[in-house]
């Protein structure tokens, strides 16, 4: 029951931020609404107004519509059809929003041509070519500290070491992405060559603010799974903390650089105005074949997305899609993964554990120690394989044993707890508890040569 609700509170709150960052671009921004380019005129116009107005109506009721389905999943217990339920509530949650969404920006786009207010490249103006400054990288050793702080857990804790390696490498990535996602491109939306200066330095700084935090708030991640490990419940909650700072702090820098981009840009749109609408599809899906780029900056905010009309960019894309289409087919997975047989085998020179295609295997020579156990070990932590509530298998590591290779379903007790002459231990059960026992029983007498 604590674990559902861990799992709902970590997704339920997604709901109103989708919301209320489509609501924000119901704001001109860059002269940009609903990703529909208006003219200064075109904010005022009562149909448009009325778009807009209706716009926010629906996606309030989707958000209510939300949570309302997710509130009643808090009180299954079944894991694999909570799992299920919450995949799909991810897909519905990335994809209902943005029905009335597309539909507003296919409408706002039909009543700009009706107005004639879509710009013809002909009627460009010559624009007078500005200095735009070049845009001051931060130094990558300012992600640095976040990469030792990621590390400081190993001088203690060398059990989960893949865990803190992958949360130590995550701020290099990042400085990665800082690096070479952005487009260095001003950020021009008429011509004004001043706003664009100013627009691109916003841009800028926004952007490596926000990898920044996220560097060091994985740096802290790693810290607090380390301090938290024997507490499976705080662990949780400690990082589903970690994952809402980072998401709210990078949602305020969002923010706060469209918060600049609409007060700096209120006053443009009079005259002529940049217009690519055409490569927006949607107002969300970049395709523009003219473009070389592969990731290219979001007109509006500090995000990036790719180029459709390139190979990698639809690469890119197709995998997502996959990746969204296959959610609800999560619990079914799960299940199926947690439902084969574990199997227990005494050969003539040692015991074999079995599992789909894991197997592991202690020679009798080589047993050093053999317990039967009621219960798992206290504080049991998982540092690389499967964890589910019928079947937990791979490398865990436990207070008051250490690492150990684990291969049971904790819903059968029983367990077979076998230390090693090198000080290796192995957690192996079936689901049958007399065979358990027996198995048991028999490998005592094998390992003394009986």
């Amino acid at each position: 029951m604590i674990f559902t609700i861990i799992l709902w509170l970590s997704i339920i709150w997604i709901a109103p931020l989708v919301t209320y960052m489509l609501r924000n671009e119901t704001k001109p921004m860059k002269n940009i609404v609903v990703g529909v380019t208006l003219p200064y005129e075109g904010r005022e116009d009562e149909k448009v107004k009325e778009l807009l107005v209706g716009l926010k109506k629906q996606l309030n009721w989707i958000c209510v519509f939300l949570i309302g389905i997710a509130i009643p999943c808090l009180f299954i217990r079944n894991f694999n059809l909570t799992m299920t339920l919450w995949c799909i509530w991810i897909d519905l949650c990335i994809v209902l929003p943005y029905i009335p969404y597309v539909k507003c920006n296919r409408a706002l786009k039909k009543i700009k041509i009706e107005k004639g207010w879509k710009q013809v490249d002909g009627e460009k103006p010559k624009i007078e070519v500005g200095t735009i400054p070049s845009i001051k990288r931060i130094s990558p050793w300012l992600f640095l500290p976040a990469v030792l702080l990621g590390l400081i857990p190993l001088i203690w804790d060398r059990n989960l070491w893949v865990l803190y390696l992958v949360f130590s490498t995550c701020p290099i990535v990042f400085w990665f992405c800082y690096r070479y996602l952005y487009s260095n491109k001003a950020e021009s939306i008429d011509c004004n060559v001043q706003l664009s200066q100013a627009l691109t330095q916003v841009r800028s700084r926004n952007w490596a603010i926000m990898w920044l935090i996220s560097a060091y708030s994985f740096g802290a991640l790693s810290l607090g799974v380390s301090l938290t490990r024997d507490h499976p419940v705080l662990n949780s909650i400690f990082f589903i903390s970690i994952i809402f700072v980072v998401t709210m702090s990078a949602i305020r820098v969002e923010l706060n650089t469209r918060k600049v981009q609409e007060k700096l840009a209120e006053g443009s749109g009079k005259t002529w105005y940049i217009d690519d609408d055409d490569s927006w599809i949607g107002g969300i899906v970049y395709y523009n074949p003219n473009d070389s780029r592969t990731i290219v900056n979001c007109r509006v905010g500090t995000n990036s997305s790719v180029n459709l009309a390139k190979t990698s960019g639809k690469i890119i894309m197709g995998i997502t899609v996959a990746m969204l289409i296959a959610l609800p087919f999560t619990g079914a997975f799960l299940n199926g993964v947690g439902s084969k047989p574990i199997d227990l085998e005494i050969t003539k020179t040692a015991i074999v554990s079995r599992n789909g295609s894991t197997e592991y295997s202690v020679a009798y020579d080589d047993i050093k120690e053999i317990k039967l156990e009621e219960e798992l070990p206290d504080h049991m932590f998982r540092t690389f394989g499967t964890a589910m509530e019928n079947l937990l298998k791979g490398n865990y590591s436990a207070k008051e044993i250490g690492s150990l290779k684990v291969c049971v379903d904790p819903n059968y007790a029983p367990f077979i707890l076998i230390t090693t002459q090198g000080n290796r231990n192995y957690l192996f059960g079936t689901r049958d508890k007399e065979l358990t026992k027996e198995i048991y029983k028999q490998l005592l007498r094998n390992s003394m040569g009986e």
